[in-house]
């Protein structure tokens, strides 16, 4: 693969997002053209357009202070100019964890600061990112060097607050720093911030969360709970002169090797600041040497492969690109870090492709194109029939190919008149399936948990009302799953039907299995968090009430969205699950109903042969040229990566370690539906 930066592969992803659009967008103006567009089918291809459009990728820079991570976000995202996008100083100010992208909504650049304040209160982030008038708007001109600087320089801002009200706010006495004469000490101004930036990569959909610190993390939940989770990447930024400290291996087991594990999130260890070891008056290849020995120890203390772990210089990364010196660029190694974001925006495109929505999409085209094949040939010797027929035959050759139209049109009626009687039991099991996951039974979960809460006044109480919520809840998600083993055998046995052998196949079915592994490993996620959190609550019990309010509310808010998450999926599912086979019939029954039409037409208007076969010969062109128009559309996906056969094996990647089906045991235990 020839990817020589980031910016080119987002570029590149980007292009390729629109591409697919556009072709999906063709499709729909084919059908609505040639008459045969239906409800359904539109659904479905507006569906798979809103997820390319909502589609975003997402690197998240976690790690101490001083590790050099707003250097580093200056690195990627640097475009010309000779000066750094972001300030970049150590210090306390920079605990501010902050979120940079391009807000297509907002009518110009800027900078939206949520107070310090309103850690007082047990709202969530998510839930402040949705009432504006709570947070500061700075907008600012990016063509104005000095103005862009001044704005997001209040990201580092500071103010001064007594102590109290520094626990207050959430934080630890052991965290704040020096008193001033007053006794005052610096906290950061503000809870979070939100950049909005018009810059090439961030325009083409790439986002930059940079968390801040061990303390950032532990004080803001939704950071670990959902925005480290979200993202698809993440650079664990380390010094290269310290290695891995106490702190640095706290963040790593606490907040993202769990992740690494259990989400397949990508993780990229990153031994920052190795011009700090070149030595002038060391030979080069003992330098390197070092390096590489420096990478391995860091390798094996992380569990990582050393492939990895990436020893770079992000400040003479900048320094190389405003220079434009290749070889200072080089021996930084930050290329080798771009070439790895590429890759993994590779992953993300190819997670895309494996998508239910997309490959209903291009089955779909798959399908009108072969289908049209299909009904020319036939037109074709429908047509060399009635020429060969003699004058006095003419009529009764007309009647017979009606009737065989008509016998055709009949069977695929019989289809349709099938798949409805599916459809409905289908949704039959959707009580059932609905039932362990229903938003009243949740409500009533959590309200038990919050009156056990308050009625606790000990460490082993609070723990036991958080324990027994998250039992109940993977109580309910258990029933779930039989369920759904339950659900996907009828649905299996619905596409193995002899009436739907023509329409169905086996890879087509795989992908129509309802599965819910993602939400199921982010409740694990969840669940783990929870029993962490429990188990240091004997240590935060003292001087942080407002945390652990804030935290356990915001475990529940996320279990309410997972819930919500759930009950859209299986609703959605709902619908699609027999969507490729509705499709596919209503597809070849409106071709032979307009072919059906036409020769009742012949018949009726008592024409001469040879008008009779100029009709004929006119209802082959339009079909010839309906062909000739989607024709492109045809190459253009087999020439793509989206053949099913691929689109198959990607899914199969995406869903490995994760709890499937088989078809066998599907096929031995649907044998009775």
């Amino acid at each position: 693969m020839d990817v020589r930066s980031l910016h080119r592969q987002m570029t590149h992803y980007n292009r390729w997002k629109r591409q697919l659009d556009e072709r999906l967008q063709r499709f729909e103006y084919w059908l609505n053209n040639h008459g045969v567009f239906a409800a359904p089918m539109g659904k479905t291809l507006q569906r798979a357009r809103q997820l390319l459009r909502g589609e975003s990728f997402t690197i998240a820079c976690v790690g101490e202070f001083s590790r050099g991570k707003t250097e580093l976000i200056n690195a990627l995202l640097y475009t010309g100019g000779g000066r750094r996008l972001l300030p970049s100083q150590p210090g306390r100010t920079t605990m501010c964890p902050t979120e940079i992208f391009w807000d297509v909504n907002q009518p110009a650049n800027c900078v939206r600061l949520l107070p310090i304040e309103t850690r007082r209160t047990n709202t969530s982030l998510q839930s402040f990112k949705r009432i504006p008038q709570n947070w500061v708007t700075i907008h600012f001109d990016s063509a104005d060097h000095e103005q862009t600087r001044a704005a997001i320089n209040q990201v580092s801002a500071s103010k001064k607050v007594s102590v109290a009200d520094a626990i207050k706010l959430g934080f630890a006495e052991n965290e704040l720093g020096e008193r001033d004469e007053q006794g005052l000490v610096s906290v950061p101004a503000w809870r979070h911030a939100l950049i909005s930036l018009d810059h090439p990569l961030l325009r083409q959909g790439l986002r930059i969360v940079d968390t801040p610190g061990l303390n950032a993390l532990g004080n803001e939940p939704e950071l670990t709970l959902k925005t480290l989770p979200d993202a698809q990447a993440i650079l664990f930024l380390l010094s290269a002169d310290a290695g891995v400290t106490a702190s640095d291996m706290e963040i790593w087991r606490e907040h993202i090797q769990i992740l690494r594990e259990e989400n397949c999130t990508a993780v990229i260890a990153l031994l920052n600041k190795i011009d700090s070891l070149w030595d002038d008056l060391t030979p080069a290849p003992e330098v390197d040497a070092n390096i590489n020995a420096l990478r391995q120890l860091t390798a094996r203390q992380l569990d990582l492969s050393p492939t990895h772990v990436v020893a770079l210089s992000a400040k003479q990364g900048l320094l190389g690109k405003v220079g434009r010196n290749q070889a200072q660029l080089a021996r930084s190694n930050f290329p080798q870090l771009e070439r790895m974001l590429a890759e993994i925006v590779v992953r993300n495109q190819q997670q895309i492709i494996g998508h239910r929505l997309i490959g209903d999409s291009y089955e779909m085209i798959l399908t009108a194109r072969n289908g049209l094949v299909r009904r020319i040939a036939e037109s074709e010797r429908e047509l060399e029939e009635l020429r060969s027929a003699a004058p006095e035959g003419a009529a009764g050759k007309l009647q017979e190919l009606r009737d065989t139209i008509r016998r055709t049109h009949h069977e695929y009626h019989k289809q349709a008149l099938s798949l409805r009687t599916s459809q409905r039991l289908l949704e039959s099991q959707k009580l059932p399936l609905l039932a362990p996951v229903s938003m009243a039974q949740l409500e009533q979960q959590i309200a038990e948990a919050h009156r056990s809460l308050a009625q606790s006044w000990t460490t082993v109480g609070l723990a036991r009302a958080i324990g027994k919520f998250f039992d109940d809840v993977d109580s309910s998600i258990t029933h779930l799953e039989r369920e759904i083993e339950r659900c996907n055998r009828v649905m299996a046995s619905i596409y193995e039907r002899p009436e739907q052998a023509s329409l169905g196949d086996d890879h087509l079915m795989m992908r129509h299995l309802l599965k819910i592994q993602k939400q199921r490993r982010q409740l694990r996620q969840l669940h783990r968090r929870a029993d962490d959190f429990r188990k240091s609550l004997s240590a935060v019990l003292t001087h942080k009430g407002a945390l652990i309010s804030r935290f356990i509310n915001t475990l529940v808010q996320e279990v309410r969205n997972l819930y919500i998450e759930i009950n859209q999926h299986i609703n959605s599912w709902m619908q699609e699950a027999l969507a490729p086979l509705f499709h596919q019939n209503h597809y070849q029954k409106q071709l032979l109903e307009h072919h059906m039409l036409r020769l009742t037409q012949l018949q009726t208007q008592r024409n001469s042969q040879a008008e009779q076969l100029e009709m004929l010969q006119t209802n082959l062109y339009q079909l010839q040229t309906a062909l000739g128009n989607i024709e492109p559309l045809y190459r253009e996906i087999l020439s793509s990566p989206l053949e099913p056969e691929l689109m198959a094996d990607e899914q199969k990647t995406i869903d490995s370690g994760a709890q499937v089906i088989s078809i066998n045991r599907l096929r031995q235990s649907g044998q009775g539906n």
